[in-house]
């Protein structure tokens, strides 16, 4: 499975296996809804520690898992980004969309 998911107090943690690009971006979407609508869970920590790159379709993910917890009142986060990942969110002008932190631990800290 490429994406793992733990739970801590009410929050998903997505933690991404290899790029997020297709299969993996399929997978992480089908993750969310899973923990939106059998665990009534809508705030979700996405961890890059093992992900070196996203592609378009791994960006429109993660501006679907934010639209999708935003429209049911929760939040995510991004966090352990790489040096490439970052460019990738500056590049595309997206780096200013996500709340990012160098670490699960501080992630988790800022949730409600």
């Amino acid at each position: 499975m490429p994406v793992k998911t733990e739970e801590y107090n009410q929050i998903c943690v997505i933690a991404l296996v290899g790029d997020l690009s297709g299969e993996n971006s399929e997978a992480t979407r089908r993750s969310v809804e899973e923990h939106i609508d059998q665990r009534q869970i809508v705030d979700f920590v996405v961890d890059f520690e093992k992900t070196d790159f996203l592609d378009s379709e791994g960006l429109e993910t993660l501006l679907w898992i934010k639209r999708r917890s935003e429209d049911l009142f929760g939040q995510m986060k991004v966090c352990n980004l790489d040096e490439t990942c970052r460019k990738i969110l500056e590049i595309t002008r997206l780096e200013h969309r996500f709340e990012c932190h160098d670490s699960l631990e501080n992630a988790l800290k800022t949730m409600r």
